[in-house]
């Protein structure tokens, strides 16, 4: 599998539809892949252009790389009918451990968002991967602009960042090869056209293959690739919830009988909620990986308001559901390239109390302990923590007549020990993608902790606490600052 000379997606298509044989039955097809010849401009994504998603990867000696994938993939609906290979061209970004001594042998895969191509899952693991010495690698979900973007038909404005338009505007000579089938009129998903692309399952598998054949000339040449984890963040989540739901985990394997991706990690999303089926656990679960969701505040609330219970942990077959309480839906770090989302502050909602201050304290330490959990599982055999689930009240959530949070939960030192009441959107009607807390007065504080010594000595409290728990890494410990300062008090 040498380079392509890709220059244009003809070329590309033409490339796809020669050089794809015949696999083994149960096995996907193996893609080809070229380097991204430079543009002048950093990838949409870069870890190395000073954004949301920037870190200096030279500090952690990793280093990173584009490459286009090409292939043949199946079209298949979203009740998992399977109706035709068709060619795609995408492009994958990886970062990895410059050296290979430092590779844990685990990639861990997330497909780039909708929305400025953002990899949220990178976002919120980023220091924990490269302390651990991941690799990372984030790809590309995209069409053409449809006449009716069905991810958009009631936003008003549409974004711009949005789709492979987007990504051509933004460096035209990069992204212009890009492209994979699509067609709403024929493509549904409930009552309207598939918000996903229907190649979408056939890439994912096709990338996983590639990524774990170890191939001298792959993304990741030296690196003894033994694991594959996934870790997908908002509406992608969806993509491996129909992958399980249609049995692909078992169908589709490595050619010696081993599962493509061996561990499976969503969270931000209500699955079924752009108009599929409304399921919490896929149909054809695994036995051989586990399948975690991890639910923000907004997930959480969306959930009890709609009466949708939630599934029982289970270690047979290996499934976890963490509700994180004082944890949004969305947080100004999280947004990607062209991002805009209004402040809930802004227009007519400036002067309403609830709306005025974003939390954004730092789950990335609470999602990096969970990803740690989950790879224990999967290599040591050791099981997840178990934790409660929010408490329902009626059809709502229940909260601490005391503090204004929600009971129950995995309770982050910040929720254990608070120092605001924490809402969402459906909650307090800010008409934001934002979630929203109403910090305690200097009276409250005072009621609660009675000085800002006892608070500050109970956060620490919690923090130890969260360790024991498995919700807290010890050396993410530091990071975690108690929220109220002393002139709060």
């Amino acid at each position: 599998m040498g380079e392509l000379p890709l220059t244009s997606l003809s070329l590309a298509v033409f490339l796809a539809l020669t050089t794809v044989g015949t696999v083994a039955a149960q096995t996907p097809a193996m893609p080809q892949i070229a380097p991204v010849p430079p543009s002048g401009r950093l990838p949409l994504g870069s870890a190395l252009r000073h954004g949301t998603e920037y870190v200096d990867l030279d500090r952690f000696g990793y280093v990173e790389e584009e490459y286009y994938m090409v292939g043949l993939a199946p079209a298949i609906t979203a009740a998992g009918e399977q109706l035709f290979d068709a060619p795609y061209v995408t492009r994958l970004l990886i970062r990895k451990p410059r050296d290979p001594g430092r590779f844990n042998g685990t990639v861990v895969m997330e497909p780039f968002s909708w929305m400025g191509e953002r990899g949220a899952g990178w976002i919120l693991s980023r220091d924990y991967l490269m302390r651990r010495g991941y690799a990372f690698v984030g790809y590309t979900l995209s069409v053409n602009r449809p006449a009716n973007d069905p991810k958009t038909l009631d936003w008003d404005p549409e974004p711009r960042n949005l789709n492979l338009d987007f990504m051509r505007h933004y460096d035209y000579k990069r992204y212009a090869p890009l492209g994979s089938y699509y067609d709403s009129d024929r493509f549904r998903r409930g009552n309207g056209p598939d918000q996903y692309p229907p190649q979408s399952l056939g890439i994912a598998a096709q990338l996983a293959l590639l990524l774990k054949s170890n191939l001298e000339q792959g993304p990741a040449p030296g690196l003894d690739v033994k694991r594959i984890y996934v870790n997908t963040w908002a509406i992608n989540g969806q993509l491996w919830l129909d992958y399980l739901d249609q049995g692909r985990h078992q169908q589709w394997r490595m050619p010696d009988g081993r599962p493509l991706i061996d561990a499976y990690m969503t969270g931000h999303v209500v699955y079924g909620d752009l108009g599929g089926e409304v399921l919490r656990v896929p149909r054809q679960m695994p036995e051989d990986a586990p399948f975690v969701t991890v639910y923000s505040q907004t997930e959480v609330v969306h959930d009890a308001r709609q009466a949708i219970a939630l599934p029982a942990d289970t270690d047979h077959p290996k499934l976890r559901y963490y509700e994180i309480t004082g944890m949004p839906h969305l947080r100004l770090a999280d947004q990607g390239t062209d991002g805009a989302e209004p402040h809930p502050a802004d227009g007519d909602k400036r002067n309403d109390p609830q709306c005025q201050t974003l939390y954004d304290e730092p789950v990335e330490t609470v999602v990096s302990a969970i990803l740690d959990g989950m790879d224990r599982w999967v290599r040591e055999g050791t099981p997840m923590p178990k934790a409660a689930r929010v408490r329902r009240e009626g059809a709502s959530v229940a909260r601490d007549p005391q503090t204004g949070n929600l009971l129950g939960g995995v309770r982050p030192p910040w929720i254990k020990v608070p120092s605001a009441t924490y809402l969402t959107d459906q909650e307090t009607g800010c008409g934001s993608a934002f979630d929203t807390k109403v910090p305690y007065s200097a009276r409250q504080l005072k009621a609660l902790y009675g000085s800002y010594a006892n608070y500050a000595s109970r956060f620490d409290n919690a923090k130890q606490q969260a360790i024991k728990e498995g919700y807290l890494l010890p050396e993410d410990a530091v990071r975690v600052k108690a929220v109220a300062l002393p002139e709060d008090f």
